[in-house]
């Protein structure tokens, strides 16, 4: 006895007949997508400089990994932000790496910048869910400095500022008559219009004011004013 399948297939060509002991077998696949889960971390960090203007690329920092290998180097931005290479995490567990600042002018180096020696613990805790927490400690560089977890990373270094100081003058011409002692008077402002200082002219016209010091680094504006009398002769 032969049956036969009655089926045409997009070829225009027919099933061959089999007979009934034998077995005609399809063969169904079905294809599965698994979704891969994973957790992102991004170790970030900030950058001040007391005494000093910061600018974007001044100061490099390093991220190792728990074996003490170099992953990636960073510099912080105009800003002061430090921002390292986001990380992908496809398993549950703890990740621990270290993040301190690069000393690219030697340890020894006689330098005005006196660089922050903290090294920083990041414990990335990912579990089953690929749900994710970050915990940051902050290590002393020798091991009798004890630990202490901080809610961020952050690099404090300063600027030594030899003072300085500036002697502010400004001398008087009187035109067609005697020039009297202490017979003008002139007054010193800051950059937010502040009065700081008032003089009086010598007798050869010369107005000293006081000695300004600055020991900060920075852009300093003054402005030097005479004081017009409301009862002033006609000058």
């Amino acid at each position: 006895m032969w049956s036969y399948v009655g089926y045409e297939g997009d070829d225009g060509n027919t099933f061959e007949p089999v007979e009934d002991d034998e077995f005609l077998i399809f063969n169904n696949y079905h294809f599965m997508t698994k979704s891969m889960h994973y957790a992102l971390a991004t170790i970030t960090g900030t950058k001040t400089l007391t005494g000093g203007n910061l600018e974007a690329g001044e100061f490099r920092f390093g991220l190792y990994d728990s074996n003490g290998t170099l992953i990636e180097t960073k510099t912080n931005d105009a800003s002061g932000n430090i921002t390292f290479r986001t990380i992908p995490y496809y398993t549950a567990g703890t990740y621990s790496y270290t993040v301190k600042e690069i000393n690219e002018q030697g340890e020894n180096t006689v330098s005005d910048i006196e660089y922050d020696p903290s090294v920083y613990t990041v414990m990335v805790n990912v579990d089953e869910n690929m749900d994710m927490s970050i915990t940051y400690i902050k290590n002393g560089t020798n091991m009798e400095n004890s630990s202490e977890s901080v809610d961020r990373i952050s690099f404090e270094n300063k600027m030594s500022v030899t003072a300085a100081a500036i002697d502010p003058a400004v001398k008087k011409v009187l035109n067609n008559a005697e020039l009297q002692l202490g017979e003008f008077t002139f007054q010193l402002f800051d950059e937010n219009n502040n009065l700081i200082d008032t003089k009086k002219n010598t007798d050869n016209g010369s107005v000293l004011f006081d000695s300004i010091i600055f020991d900060e680094v920075g852009d300093y504006n003054y402005t030097i004013k005479e004081l017009i009398p409301s009862d002033s002769r006609q000058i």
